[in-house]
């Protein structure tokens, strides 16, 4: 299940991405990269951050300028075993953010082969939390229960800085550190906020015209 959910945000993403590609202005870039996200109260499930990836669709409307348009998927997974009554049971928790985000960026050309990028931008997150119960028969988990408990979605913001490392004409590589600001909690609950504010990192390819 958790799988399925980050892909279907990529498949969202690259439906959209591809839209976008035929309307483009003549100078765009269209990217893919995985990421690290270190949200503050990711340790609940006793991990230090969210991993992912995202997919990045850049028009250039004109030098020097770039509008963002990126989405994907990150979580943190969580699993515990016990016994129960003389039967083995794991229960695994999964914790997905998916955003929607659009920003702008100014580009300063070091040289030929560095391009330095930075900016602000805004975004929707998607919060989603499954639970899965498996009890082993034999050697194998099966899995006995399943859950899905509701989250509030957040509008939030983000500021990126990076790089880009042109390889040859119409490829390169991109590096880049982010700070994001959302926060989520159970929907239809009085509970806590969690706050998923933090820095994070990414890298990948990127494709240019």
């Amino acid at each position: 299940m958790k799988r399925m959910k980050l892909l279907a945000c990529l498949l969202a993403l690259a439906t959209v991405a591809g839209a976008w590609q035929a309307m483009a202005a003549p100078g765009f870039g269209l990217g893919v990269g995985v990421q690290y996200w270190d949200a503050k109260d990711a340790d609940v499930f006793d991990e230090n951050g969210f991993w992912g990836a995202n997919l990045i669709l850049r028009l250039r409307p004109a030098d020097y300028v770039g509008i963002d348009f990126r989405a994907g998927g990150s979580g943190v997974w969580d699993g515990d075993t016990y016994r129960r009554d003389g039967t083995k049971y794991r229960t695994d928790a999964t914790f997905m953010c998916c955003p929607f985000e659009v920003g702008l960026v100014l580009m300063l050309p070091v040289n030929d082969g560095i391009t330095l990028y930075a900016g602000p931008g805004v975004g929707y997150y998607y919060y989603d939390i499954d639970l899965e119960v498996h009890e082993k028969h034999g050697h194998h988990y099966h899995s006995e229960w399943s859950d899905h408990i509701k989250m509030d979605d957040d509008f939030g913001w983000y500021a990126v800085a990076g790089l880009n490392l042109h390889l040859g004409p119409n490829f390169g590589l991109f590096g880049e550190v982010r700070y994001t600001e959302t926060e989520t909690s159970l929907k239809h609950s009085d509970s806590r906020k969690i706050d998923c504010s933090g820095i994070g990192g990414q890298a990948g390819i990127m494709i240019e015209f």
